[in-house]
């Protein structure tokens, strides 16, 4: 007899918890066409906590057993329209389906290369297959060395930006990222980010890194143990230092100017970025990026991403000043130049 009463206590107990919850569902799709692993993430705006999945081959998508409460939908996927998809204040009652579509909308020029449904989509394809034991070095540290395709943070946190770095960003988003440094030929930001090729060459001392970006450049990670000059002559990269911490090299950056941006807000010469690479498998390196600026972040902004082994494709060579034009147009084909 007491186990039966026991039985249906915890049945009182437990069918309210589940009473209480609803379910988020709907399709992704850009241009009609469905998105498929789209990364939708449903944050409770009171709670704060983050409920998240990423969408099917037909772009479907569900969120179940979600807490009742309001909740903000977004998506934010490399080849689409910079900043999230958002759907704010979604409310969702107890024993509740609420349908939320979501569509993207694609910011390229209609090149080969810019197509997420294809090129990109066809590479990280194949090197989801490439799996097997991490190469090593003749010391026995991780090898670095490869093509590696770059991703973004599939469900990034927005930097908590200090009251002027939010208005300039605000600003910048108004005004279609005209005034962004890229604009101009320069250096697109200080944070390894984005879905760019590089070319990573390890040797003991020294770790190159070769970026086909929206501006080709070249990153020095010094692996001797050195330290940072003291007296540090600001530039757009800032001055690299990597140490290992066992399988993981950290990498300590500072000493950038203000010119650079950070993804795109502005930042102060007090910025210190830590890179941590770490090669989980032959095809997969796991990312974290740290930004930390007292003049510009209330507290460290934090990215985490996964980039995928590309030994199939090479760098291509990109002159900015020869294809000027497009460099004026910005992530929404807006022109940004005259």
């Amino acid at each position: 007899m007491r186990s039966i009463l026991t039985l249906v206590f915890c049945m009182v107990l437990v069918n309210p918890a589940r009473a209480q919850s609803g379910t988020i569902t709907g399709i992704v799709t850009s241009q009609r066409e469905p998105v498929p692993n789209a990364p939708v993430q449903a944050r409770n705006t009171i709670t704060g906590a983050s409920f998240r999945t990423v969408s099917s081959a037909t772009g479907d998508y569900s969120l179940p057993r979600l807490p009742a409460g309001t909740y903000d939908v977004s998506v934010r996927m490399p080849g689409f329209k910079h900043g999230p998809f958002l759907r704010a204040g979604v409310s969702l009652v107890a024993n509740q389906t609420v349908r939320v579509d979501i569509s993207l909308e694609i910011t390229n020029f209609d090149t080969i290369a810019d197509d997420p449904f294809t090129y990109q989509a066809n590479i990280r394809a194949r090197t989801a297959r490439l799996t097997g034991p991490v190469p090593r070095t003749v010391g026995g540290r991780p090898d670095l060395s490869g093509m590696w395709n770059g991703n973004d943070d599939l469900y990034p946190e927005d930097p908590e930006l200090l009251p002027w770095a939010a208005a300039k960003l605000k600003t910048t988003l108004q005004n279609d990222l005209k005034d962004l440094p890229r604009g101009q030929c320069l250096p697109a930001g200080v944070l390894p980010t984005g879905p760019f090729f590089r070319k990573f060459v390890q040797t003991p001392t020294l770790l190159v890194m070769l970026s086909e970006d929206d501006v080709l450049g070249f990153r020095q990670v010094f692996l001797d143990g050195r330290a940072h000059p003291k007296d540090l002559d600001p530039t757009w990269l800032g001055h690299a230092t990597g140490r290992w911490d066992r399988d993981t090299l950290v990498v300590d950056v500072v000493g950038f100017n203000e010119k650079s941006v950070m993804g795109f807000a502005r930042h102060t010469s007090q910025l210190r970025v830590t890179e941590r690479y770490r090669r989980r498998d032959f095809g997969h390196m796991e990312v974290q990026v740290v930004a930390d600026d007292p003049g510009t972040l209330s507290k460290p902004w934090t990215l985490n991403m996964v980039w995928d082994l590309a030994p199939d494709q090479e760098l291509l060579e990109f002159l900015c000043t020869e294809n000027i034009k497009n460099m004026h147009l910005d992530w929404n084909g807006v022109t940004a130049a005259r």
